[in-house]
């Protein structure tokens, strides 16, 4: 009787053991990224598919079904959070919410967001989102400042929007228009293809996005910044001999501070020369695929002007920016 009891008080265990283990290591694999395409960037499969690349089509098309049940999760998340006055609609790879109506949702989705992706998708990325993107639309100042306290804590923040890597989610005054959304979408796109990304490309190509208009091509849709509200504070700064050297701006660590207004407008406008050179989408490529050697960008920029001095590129980029009209 003794050894029946030791054998069941050994044995007992292993089956709560391992059912926990398995119910452990699947909540891990929830949050797991993996590089596939989606359906909302991808594009269709060919029929004449090699095995390999049906091997491949599977794990893609499973892929898109865990990424559309972890936004139907999100959504029903969302749902509870920002209770009943708030609508929220789940379209992988993004969960558009707010207190707008369904409709009103469905637009921006359909008419803004997606297409956007698409001309980045096509512009700049190689990856694109594997895990859901929340947008929060909120209808007034009002509204907003409301649920940024309600849902974290926040308050005394931009009027406009901002973006929350660590959720993944994008908060919203849509009343102050479409600017700061395709800004602040830029953002949670390049946190999945290139996260390590330099501030000043970071921001330098959100704020691009401020203003822009989306084109198609033979080869497909792309995004054109042009030029906005940013530019006449910058060409102030120019006039007074006060803006420093290109050089000098991708060095520098410490984007923010108290010359940030002028470090996102150098930093805009570099990246719309470099569109107006027709170089803009291949430098952010090359820069992202030599990140680990040329952290900053500098030796993969100087790689596109080799004909002239840092000190000529500098007095290019002045001529060609004073010169510009908004």
């Amino acid at each position: 009787m003794n050894r029946f009891r030791w054998l069941i008080l050994f044995l007992g265990p292993l089956p709560i053991v391992g059912s926990s283990w398995t119910i452990s290591a699947w909540f891990r694999s929830e949050h797991q990224s993996l590089p596939v395409r989606n359906s909302v960037l991808g594009q269709p499969a060919t029929d004449a598919a090699s095995t390999e690349e049906q091997h491949h089509g599977a794990g893609k098309q499973q892929s898109d079904s865990e990424l559309a049940d972890a936004c139907a999760q999100s959504a029903v998340r969302w749902k509870s959070e920002l209770g009943p006055e708030c609508e929220v609609v789940a379209s992988a790879p993004f969960v558009v919410a707010g207190d707008l109506s369904r409709v009103e949702l469905l637009a921006w989705l359909h008419d803004t967001i997606e297409p956007a992706v698409r001309a980045m998708q096509r512009s700049y990325f190689r990856r694109p989102p594997t895990a859901p993107v929340s947008v929060l639309l909120f209808g007034s100042e009002r509204s907003y400042n409301h649920y940024a306290q309600a849902l974290f804590g926040e308050h005394g923040i931009s009027i406009y929007g901002y973006y929350k890597p660590q959720h993944r989610t994008l908060i919203l005054n849509i009343a102050t228009g479409d600017g700061t959304l395709l800004h602040e979408l830029t953002h949670a796109l390049i946190d999945f293809d290139f996260p390590d990304a330099a501030d000043w490309l970071n921001e330098g190509l959100a704020s691009l996005h401020e203003q822009c208009r989306f084109r198609s091509s033979e080869q497909g849709a792309w995004i054109e910044g042009l030029p906005n509200w940013r530019l006449a504070g910058l060409q102030d700064v120019i006039r007074q001999g006060q803006l420093r050297s290109v050089a000098s701006l991708l060095e520098d660590r410490s984007f923010r501070g108290p010359n940030e207004g002028t470090n996102y407008a150098q930093a805009r406008y570099i990246c719309l020369y470099l569109q107006s050179k027709g170089v803009l989408g291949a430098y952010y490529r090359d820069f992202r695929d030599h990140r680990t050697t040329d952290p900053r960008g500098l030796s993969t920029l100087a790689s596109y002007f080799p004909r002239q001095t840092w000190q000529q590129l500098d007095q290019d980029f002045q001529r060609w920016a004073l010169e510009l009209k908004p």
